[in-house]
């Protein structure tokens, strides 16, 4: 097998990186927050996190995963009906 078959997952687009890491980022720093008792920057890692979920619904974050590796459209059954 080649290494730049894509044998199932993710697609990788790096829109979808790009979202992760935003939700990801949000999820550290309201972390940390609750950590130094810093309620302002709670909040702001909150608003970080929903933004980085508007962005992943813009970016069709969900169209990105494919069970059978970007061969089929995501929710098809390429051998059928199980």
């Amino acid at each position: 097998m080649s290494s730049t078959s894509n044998v199932g997952g993710h697609g990788a687009s790096v829109k979808s990186w790009i979202a992760c890491l935003v939700i990801v980022v949000g999820f550290v720093l309201g972390g940390v927050a609750m950590i130094i008792w810093n309620w302002p920057m709670f909040w702001i890692g909150v608003a970080v996190v929903v933004v980085g979920c508007v962005f992943a619904r813009a970016v069709h974050i969900m169209e990105d995963v494919s069970e059978y590796g970007g061969q089929h459209s995501a929710g098809s059954d390429p051998q059928g009906s199980y």
